[in-house]
C-alpha cells in the first residue's frame, strides 16, 4: 500500500491522534494539520494532498468554494463526530462518512489508488467506438450473439437475422476461441480488452456481468501501437515549448500524440500515456460533458469544453479543452487532436469577478437608497435604477429605465426641477461630485423628501458620458429638522418673553446668547452686549466673588447661585440673584483629545422686593425677639411681685374664713368660698406662668438623663393624686437620652397629671412608651379619659387654653410645648372624645444642642 497524504483540518486532537496512531511503516499515513479552512487554502495552494478530513463543527465555511477550486479533485472523510457545514456537500466532489473507530480504513478507501488501471466507462466509450468502425456485435460470455451490425454480418458473408442467437463459431471475424476468451476477460475485470491478427483489430468492452461487445475495426499502420511523432522536427520543438497541452489520440480511445507539457502538468511519463486512455485523465462527474464534447467533434468537427485534469498524485487541474477531428480522405473520422489550456487562474479571476458582481448586488439591492445611472442629455433620462425605487416612488424601475416616465420631468416635483439641473451643470462645469436636495411626487400622490449625491463619468473622449450616484429618502430628517426649528423658534420667543435675565457665555467671557430682557434691564443694545464681558455688568465689590463662582463652576460642573449687584448703562444698582450651569458643546473634540467646550448658561432674577421684604423680617424678629424678652421679663416680674399681695389676700380671706365663717349670713359664706378660691387659682395661674418664663429664661443644661429615673420621680410626686385617684400608671422601658433633667421631669409631671385629671368618671389609665425612629425617640404617653374635640388639638398647647376643664390654668400644654421645642423637637396629639387622648412628642437622638439658646426661640 502507498503513502496517503491527509490534510486535516480541525482542532479535533482524539481524531488527528488516531490517524497518527494507526499509521505503519507498511501503509503510511502522512498527516498535515490545519485549524481553518482559511489556512487549509493557504497550504494547498503550495502542497498536495490524497485526502481530506474534515473535523470542523460550524455552521458556514465562506472559503470553502475556494479550497475546491484549489484541489477540486480531492474526497472528503467526515467523522460521525463532527457536524459539517451543509455548503460542504455542495462544493466536495465526494465526502464519506464513517465512524470514529473505521476513520484510518476510510482515509485508505477514499485516498489509495484502485490495483486496476482506470478506464473509459461503457456509455462514453461505446458512443466513441460506435463513431469509428460499423462491425460491432453484442456477445454473452457463453459465445453467444446477442445483437450483430448488418456491416460486421456482410463481411462474414452472413445476414443479421441469421448470426443473432447464433454461436460465433459458426461465424466470426477472428479466432472464436480468442474472441470468447478475451470477451470474457473484459466482463471478469471490468475493463476495456484489446486484440489484433494483423487483419483485423479488436475491442472488447465490458457491458455488464453476463455480456461484452465487440468492436471490429481496420489494423492501423505500422507505426499504431507507438507514439506518433511529428514529421517535422521543428513542429515537434514548438509544439513541446506550448504552455498549453497537444494532444492526438484515436477513435479508439488511444494516444497518437502528446507534447511534454502533458507529462509535466499530469505527472505521468511517456510509457503510462501510452498505454492509456483519455478518460483515465478524468473524473466521473465529467463523462457526461466529454462525452457530450466528443460526439459534437463527430458531428461538427471540433468543440471546446472545459473538464477538469487528474494528475497522478490525484489533483483536479480545470483546463479547457478544445478538440478536431481528423478525417481520411473520404471524409471518414480518423483521429482528434487539440490542446488544453489551464484556466486555474481564469477561473479563479472569473470567481472573484463573479463574487464582486454578486457582492455590488448584494449590495445594491440591499442600501435603503436608490442607486442610479442617468445618461448626460436633456433631462437625464435613466440609464439604470436599482428596485429601491419602486418602494421609494411606487413606479417600476422598467418604466424610468425604458422612458416611459423621465425621473426629471415627471417624478421631481416641478417647484424643485431647475434647482436640481443648477446644482448638477455647476458641479459638473467644475469637476465635482454634486450634493443637492428635493421633492418627488410619488405614484399615490405623496410628497417625499430626497437626497441625492453623483458624479460625472466621461467619455473616451473626454466628455462626462453619465451621471451615477445615489439617492435615499430624508423625509424623516426634514420633517424633524422643521419641528427644531419650530421649537427653536418657540425656545426663542418664551426666552424672550421672560421676566427674568437669560444669558449663554463661554468661560472666556464671550457673551453668546441672552434674550431681550437682558437688554431692556441693562439698557445696552444687542452690539454693545456682544462686546462685552458679564464682570462689566456686575459692581464693583462683587467682582471677585463672581470670578470666584464661575472659575468654581467650570472646574466642578455645578450649578450654583450668587446673589450680586447689577449695574445698568446709566448707573442704576439693582439687586439680582444670578444662577449658573455647565453644558457641554456637541461637536467634535479639540485636537482628538476627548474633551468637550464648555459654556455657562444661566438666570438672573430681580430680587429687589426680596430684599427689602428680607431687611423688614429681619427687622421685625429682631423686634420680637426684644418683645418677647421684655414679656418674658415682664411675666416673670409680674408673676414674682403678685405672689406677696396674692399671699396677703389670701391670708387674710382664710383669717374672715375661720373667724367669720359661721357668724354670716349663707350668701357671706357663699362669697367668702369664691373669694378663697379665685385666690388659690389666682396663685396657680401665677405660678404656672412663672415656670413658663422661666422654660424660656433659664438656661438649658443637657445631659444624659435616664427617662426610667425620671418617670420614677414624677410618680413619687404624683403619688396623692394616684392612690386618691386610683390611677394605673404603665410604664413600658424608655431610653437615655441627651435632655435638661429638670424641664424632662416637669414635661413628664404636666401631661401625666393632666391624664389623672382628664380622666372622667372611671379610673385613670396611663401607659408612656418610647419608640426608636433611627435620628430621634418617640415619646407616647396615652389616657383613657374624656378625649379631646377635634378642633380642639392644635388650641390645647396655647397658653391659658384650659379646654373642657375649669379648674385647668391653661398653661401647663404651653409649657410641655415650650420645652420639647427647646430640645428641637415636636409635640402633637391624637385623641377621639370618649375614648382617651395619646401625647407624643420627639426628642432627638444624640444630636448636640445648643445649650447658650441655639435652638430656635419660643413664641413666649
Amino acid at each position: 500500500m502507498t503513502t496517503v497524504h491527509v490534510l486535516y483540518i480541525g482542532r479535533a486532537a482524539r481524531t488527528l491522534e488516531r490517524l497518527l496512531a494507526e499509521s505503519d511503516t507498511s501503509s503510511p499515513i502522512i498527516v498535515t494539520a490545519v485549524p481553518t479552512v482559511e489556512a487549509a487554502v493557504e497550504w494547498l495552494s503550495t502542497g498536495q494532498s490524497d485526502c481530506l478530513v474534515w473535523g470542523l463543527d460550524c455552521e458556514d465555511a465562506p472559503q470553502l468554494e475556494r479550497l475546491f477550486s484549489i484541489a477540486p479533485g480531492v474526497p472528503v472523510v467526515v467523522p460521525e463526530s463532527t457536524s459539517p457545514p451543509e455548503c460542504l456537500e455542495r462544493d466536495a466532489p465526494s465526502i464519506t462518512r464513517t465512524r470514529d473507530s473505521s476513520l484510518v480504513e476510510a482515509v485508505r478507501s477514499t485516498a489509495e489508488p484502485d490495483d486496476a488501471p482506470l478506464d473509459s466507462p461503457p456509455e462514453v466509450i461505446l458512443s466513441l467506438l460506435d463513431r469509428s468502425a460499423d462491425r460491432i456485435a453484442r456477445i454473452d460470455r457463453e459465445g453467444i450473439y446477442r445483437s450483430v451490425s448488418e456491416k460486421l454480418a456482410d463481411s462474414l458473408d452472413r445476414s443479421s437475422a441469421e448470426l443473432l442467437e447464433a454461436s460465433v463459431g459458426t461465424a466470426c471475424p477472428g479466432d472464436p476461441e480468442t474472441v470468447v476468451e478475451h470477451g470474457r476477460r473484459a466482463i471478469e475485470t471490468g475493463t476495456i480488452q484489446r486484440d489484433s491478427d494483423g487483419t483485423y483489430r479488436y475491442v472488447y468492452v465490458p457491458i455488464d456481468g453476463e455480456q461484452f461487445q465487440l468492436v471490429v475495426q481496420d489494423p492501423e499502420p505500422a507505426t499504431n501501437g507507438q507514439r506518433v511523432e511529428p514529421a517535422n522536427e521543428f513542429i515537434e520543438t514548438v509544439l513541446d515549448r506550448l504552455t498549453d497541452i497537444f494532444f492526438v489520440f484515436d477513435l479508439s480511445g488511444r494516444f497518437l500524440h502528446w507534447n511534454d507539457r502533458l507529462t509535466e502538468v499530469t505527472g505521468y511519463t511517456d510509457e503510462e500515456i501510452q498505454s492509456m486512455t483519455p478518460m483515465e485523465f478524468f473524473v466521473k462527474e465529467d463523462y457526461e460533458r466529454i462525452d457530450s464534447a466528443i460526439s459534437e467533434i463527430v458531428e461538427t468537427g471540433d468543440a471546446t469544453e472545459i473538464v477538469r485534469i487528474r494528475t497522478h498524485g490525484g489533483q483536479l487541474l480545470p483546463y479547457e479543452f478544445t478538440g478536431s477531428m481528423v478525417t481520411h480522405e473520404d471524409g471518414a473520422p480518423r483521429y482528434v487532436c487539440g490542446v488544453a489550456r489551464d484556466v486555474s487562474r481564469r477561473r479563479r479571476s472569473e470567481r472573484v469577478l463573479r463574487e464582486r458582481e454578486q457582492a455590488l448586488a448584494n449590495l445594491i439591492r440591499n442600501l435603503p437608497g436608490v442607486v442610479y445611472r442617468y445618461r448626460n442629455e436633456s433631462g437625464f433620462p435613466v440609464e439604470f435604477m436599482s428596485e429601491g425605487c419602486s418602494s421609494l416612488t411606487g413606479y417600476p424601475r422598467d418604466h424610468l429605465e425604458s422612458g416611459e416616465l423621465s425621473w426629471m420631468n415627471d417624478v421631481i416635483h416641478p417647484e424643485d426641477r431647475a434647482g436640481v439641473k443648477r446644482d448638477v451643470r455647476e458641479a459638473l462645469e467644475a469637476g465635482e461630485q454634486y450634493q443637492t436636495t428635493y421633492r418627488v411626487e410619488t405614484a399615490g400622490d405623496g410628497i417625499r423628501w430626497i437626497w441625492e449625491q453623483g458624479g460625472g463619468v466621461d467619455a473616451p473622449d473626454g466628455t462626462v458620458e453619465y451621471l451615477d450616484g445615489y439617492l435615499t429618502e430624508i423625509t424623516d430628517i426634514v420633517e424633524i429638522e422643521e419641528e427644531l426649528r419650530r421649537e427653536k423658534a418657540f425656545t426663542e420667543s418664551a426666552l424672550d418673553a421672560q421676566p427674568d435675565l437669560f444669558y449663554v457665555f463661554a468661560p472666556d467671557g464671550t457673551i453668546l446668547r441672552w434674550n431681550d430682557r437682558y437688554n431692556e434691564v441693562t439698557g445696552y443694545t444687542d452690539e454693545e452686549i456682544q462686546s462685552m464681558h458679564p464682570i462689566d455688568f456686575i459692581a464693583d465689590e462683587d467682582v471677585p466673588q463672581v470670578l470666584d463662582t464661575v472659575e468654581a463652576l467650570t472646574d466642578d460642573h455645578e450649578s450654583v447661585s450668587i446673589e450680586a449687584t447689577l449695574v445698568s448703562k446709566d448707573g442704576t444698582h439693582i439687586p439680582y440673584e444670578f444662577t449658573g450651569s455647565v453644558i457641554e458643546d456637541i461637536g467634535e473634540p479639540t485636537f482628538d483629545t476627548h474633551e468637550a467646550d464648555v459654556y455657562i448658561c444661566g438666570t438672573g432674577r430681580d430680587i429687589s422686593q426680596r430684599v427689602t421684604a428680607e431687611r423688614e423680617r429681619q427687622e421685625a424678629i429682631t423686634e420680637l425677639e426684644r418683645s418677647n424678652a421684655e414679656l418674658e421679663r415682664f411675666a416673670y416680674v409680674a408673676s414674682h411681685d403678685l405672689k406677696e399681695p396674692l399671699r396677703m389676700i389670701r391670708s387674710y380671706l382664710d383669717l374672715i374664713q375661720r373667724r367669720y365663717e359661721s357668724e354670716l349670713d349663707e350668701d357671706a359664706d357663699e362669697f367668702i368660698t369664691y373669694a378663697v378660691d379665685g385666690a388659690e387659682r389666682m396663685r396657680q395661674m401665677i405660678d404656672d406662668l412663672l415656670t413658663y418664663s422661666r422654660v424660656g429664661t433659664d438656661d438649658i443644661t443637657l445631659q444624659s438623663v435616664d427617662c426610667n429615673a425620671v418617670l420614677d420621680r414624677v410618680i413619687d410626686a404624683l403619688r396623692l393624686s394616684i392612690e386618691e385617684t386610683d390611677a394605673d400608671i404603665t410604664v413600658e422601658p424608655l431610653p437615655t437620652i441627651e435632655a435638661d433633667d429638670q424641664q424632662l421631669g416637669q414635661l413628664f409631671q404636666n401631661l401625666v397629671s393632666n391624664a389623672i385629671a382628664y380622666a372622667g368618671d372611671s379610673s385613670p389609665s396611663v401607659r408612656i412608651s418610647a419608640s426608636d425612629r433611627g435620628d430621634e425617640w418617640r415619646f407616647s404617653v396615652s389616657d383613657s379619659g374624656v378625649g379631646i374635640e377635634p378642633d380642639m388639638t392644635d388650641e390645647v398647647f396655647e397658653i391659658f387654653s384650659s379646654g373642657s376643664a375649669s379648674s385647668s390654668t391653661g398653661i401647663g400644654l404651653a409649657i410641655c410645648q415650650k420645652i420639647i421645642r427647646r430640645h428641637d423637637g415636636e409635640i402633637w396629639v391624637e385623641s377621639e372624645p370618649g375614648v382617651g387622648s395619646t401625647f407624643h412628642f420627639t426628642v432627638p437622638s444624640g444630636k448636640p444642642i445648643d445649650a447658650e439658646g441655639g435652638l430656635e426661640p419660643s413664641d413666649g
